[in-house]
C-alpha cells in the first residue's frame, strides 16, 4: 500500500506499514525529527498549496491508498497547563476557540487525494471541537480517538496510553513522545485495512 503520514512525529501512526513493506512517506515540519525513517521536513500547509496547484494545473496526483494524520493535540488537550484547561479553569470555556487550522489542511488534503481510507487521530478533548467541522469519532481506544473512513476493530491487548510515555521538561521532543502512537494500535489498524482489502478487493470501499 502507498500510505502518507501527516504531522508524523516519531512515526508510530505508520510504523506497522513501514515494518510491513508499504511505501510510506511521513510529512513532519520539526527537523529534529529529519532522521525517523522515511520522513520528509515540510509543512503541510506548503503540501496543500501544491497539491491545489497540480490540481489546477491538471497534472496527475499520485494514488494513495491511506492517509494518516494526527495533527498536534495541544489545542485541545485537558492536560493542566493547556490552553482549554487554562479556560475551563478561569470559567471561559464556552468561549474559547483552539486553532484549527491544521485539522482542516489535513482534510483538505484527504479531500485531494481521496484515499481508500484515511484516519485523523487526536485526543478526547478534541470532540467537541472536532463536531463542528462534521467529525465524528469513528472508534475511541483508551486515549486515542480516531475520526475518519476506515474498518472497526478492537483495542489491541496491552496496548500503552499516551500518558504512560513522557520524557524529562527539557527534551525538545518530549511533545513528540507523549504523543507516540504505539505499535500494537498502528498494527491493529494495519490489519483491520488489509483484512477487509483481501474480503472486498477493493481500494476504495464505500
Amino acid at each position: 500500500m502507498k500510505v502518507l503520514d501527516l504531522f508524523s512525529g516519531l512515526g508510530g501512526f505508520s510504523e506497522a506499514f513501514l515494518r510491513s513493506g508499504d511505501e510510506v512517506v511521513r510529512v513532519e515540519n520539526n527537523p529534529l525529527l529529519s532522521e525517523v525513517p522515511n520522513t520528509t521536513i515540510q509543512d503541510v500547509k506548503e503540501m496543500r498549496d501544491r497539491l491545489v496547484r497540480f490540481k489546477e494545473e491538471g497534472h496527475p496526483i499520485r494514488k494513495v491508498d491511506v492517509v494518516l494524520a494526527s495533527p498536534p493535540c495541544y489545542e485541545f488537550s485537558l492536560a493542566f497547563s493547556a490552553p482549554r484547561a487554562i479556560a475551563s479553569r478561569n470559567g471561559t470555556i464556552d468561549e474559547y476557540q483552539p486553532n484549527m487550522q491544521l485539522v482542516e489542511l489535513a482534510i483538505e488534503i484527504i479531500q485531494i487525494l481521496k484515499p481508500g481510507y484515511w484516519i485523523i487521530e487526536n485526543v478526547v478533548g478534541s470532540i467537541r471541537y472536532f463536531k463542528d467541522i462534521g467529525l465524528i469519532p469513528s472508534q475511541i481506544h483508551d486515549a486515542f480517538v480516531l475520526f475518519g473512513k476506515f474498518p472497526k476493530f478492537e483495542t489491541p491487548i496491552g496496548m500503552p496510553s499516551k500518558a504512560q510515555k513522557d520524557s524529562f521538561h527539557g527534551d525538545p521532543l518530549r511533545a513528540n513522545k507523549r504523543a507516540l502512537i504505539p505499535l500494537e494500535l498502528s498494527m491493529a489498524i494495519r490489519e483491520a485495512i488489509v483484512s477487509q482489502k483481501t474480503l472486498f478487493d477493493d481500494y476504495n470501499i464505500a
